[in-house]
């Protein structure tokens, strides 16, 4: 799986979310991929569903062939024994399809709509929230706080990523951030460098930090910080229904639309 060369929005959208988890565990022991019959594979073999991540990467499929897709993923999958998830872009299926319905009957549920968005210039922002210090952490335990921060977010721990992504050495190339009040982090965002294109991840501000503008503010800091290492590059990332409107105003344009899609039998446990 080399490095993203699509000049297609529907393409570059999905290459780069694929190139992106591909340098998070590339080197992490246990990750797993692979690629066929329309669907590529970044799987960390950690046990969170959203660092284990199969593509649909076929263009213009009829539901039929949706399905037949999803039944390969599921079968590549199954002796993984890691939760994991399948997006479905929109935008590359046959006119009409849609993707919930054509999945309904195999076991795959849709668990998240996200958004593909680029901005070849970020829109100037307003001032940073007052009390909030943001800084990009120079030691192992500052990019753990990144982890705990998205963990409370989104309500699960992410405690056994922290081998993989909670060390400063795998970010000498990457730019992680940090906000933090009165010493203690609240607010999280890091930016890969991913074939030319900052890409952005790991946004996320603890729950009563929330609606305050730190997420935004947080996320200014790690893409101006990725600037100063390796240039103004245009930046993508793939938003919830939540930050669109932030991401908008930011001056991020929509590309593409996706479902993520998860296996039943993981809901209970995650």
């Amino acid at each position: 799986m080399g490095g993203v060369t699509a000049t297609d929005p529907i393409d570059l959208s999905i290459q780069l979310f694929r190139e992106s988890w591909r340098l998070m565990f590339a080197d992490r022991p246990g990750a797993s991929a692979g690629t066929g019959g329309g669907v590529d594979y970044v799987f960390s073999g950690l046990p969170v569903p959203f660092f284990n991540l199969a593509f649909v990467t076929s263009r213009g499929d009829s539901a039929d062939a949706l399905q037949a897709r999803a039944r390969a993923a599921c079968e590549w999958a199954v002796d993984k024994q890691v939760p994991w998830l399948l997006l479905v872009t929109h935008e590359a299926l046959q006119s009409g399809v849609e993707p919930a319905a054509a999945l309904g009957g195999g076991g795959l549920v849709p668990m998240l709509p996200l958004t593909g968005m680029i901005a070849r210039r970020v829109a100037p922002g307003r001032a940073v929230p007052r009390g909030l210090q943001l800084q990009v952490p120079e030691d192992d335990a500052g990019c753990a706080a990144m982890l705990d921060v998205n963990g409370a977010a989104y309500g699960m721990s992410l405690d056994a990523a922290k081998p993989a992504l909670g060390r400063h050495a795998f970010w000498a190339y990457h730019t992680p951030a940090i906000g933090l009040i009165a010493a203690k982090p609240v607010c999280s965002a890091a930016v890969i460098m991913a074939s030319g294109y900052r890409y952005v991840a790991l946004v996320a501000t603890e729950p009563r930090y929330q609606k305050r503008g730190y997420g935004e503010a947080v996320m200014r800091h790690a893409l101006d910080a990725a600037v100063q290492s390796h240039g103004d590059k245009p930046t993508f990332l793939h938003a919830t229904d939540a930050g669109r409107p932030i991401y908008a105003r930011m001056g991020y344009e929509t590309v593409s639309t996706h479902t993520v899609f998860i296996d039943k039998k993981f809901l209970d446990s995650h």
